[in-house]
C-alpha cells in the first residue's frame, strides 16, 4: 500500500510516526515511512531490517506482542541537508500503565523529501548506558 498522506516538514512525519506508535496503528505508522527497499530500522538490541516488507513486519510484529506504549523524545537534535534532515533524540518508553519510564534509548531517524513529501528511511534505535560522569559524552571512545 502506497503512503498517501503528504508529510511537509521532517518534524511532521516523526509527530505521525510516534503518534502511529503510540496507537499501535500499523498502516499510520508505515506511511511515514518511503516504501522503498532502501529503508533501514534497527530496533534496540536486534539486527538491522532493510527494505520495506521487512520493517513492517518487525513492526506488526511489536505492536501484536506487546502492551501499548507511549515514546516521550527528549534532547531532540537536528541536522538539516538539502533533502535530507536527521534527527536524534533520547526515547523514554512507557509501557502499559507503568508510571516509570524504561530507557533511555537514543534514536536516529534520517527523513528524505521524496515527491511524496518527506518520508524516513531510517530509523535506529539503541539503549544507552547510564552512569555515566558528566561530560562523559565528549570523550572520543574510538
Amino acid at each position: 500500500m502506497k503512503p498517501q498522506i503528504a508529510f511537509a516538514s521532517p518534524d511532521d512525519c516523526s509527530r505521525a510516526f510516534y503518534e502511529a506508535f503510540s496507537r499501535r496503528d500499523l498502516e499510520a505508522l508505515m506511511s511515514t515511512f518511503a516504501e522503498d527497499e532502501e529503508v533501514c530500522c534497527v530496533h534496540p538490541g536486534a539486527a538491522p531490517l532493510y527494505g520495506y516488507t521487512a520493517v513492517r513486519a518487525a513492526w506488526e510484529a511489536i505492536f501484536r506482542n506487546n502492551a501499548n506504549m507511549r515514546i516521550e523524545l527528549r534532547d531532540e537534535r537536528w541536522n538539516t541537508t538539502v533533502g535530507m534532515v536527521v534527527q536524534w533524540a533520547i526515547e523514554w518508553i512507557y509501557v502499559g500503565e507503568e508510571q516509570d519510564p524504561r530507557g533511555p534509548v537514543f534514536a536516529t531517524n534520517i527523513f528524505l523529501r521524496s515527491p511524496l513529501g518527506w518520508r524516513l528511511i531510517s530509523h535506529t534505535a539503541s539503549p544507552v548506558q547510564t552512569g555515566f560522569a558528566p561530560g562523559a559524552a565528549q570523550v572520543v571512545l574510538h
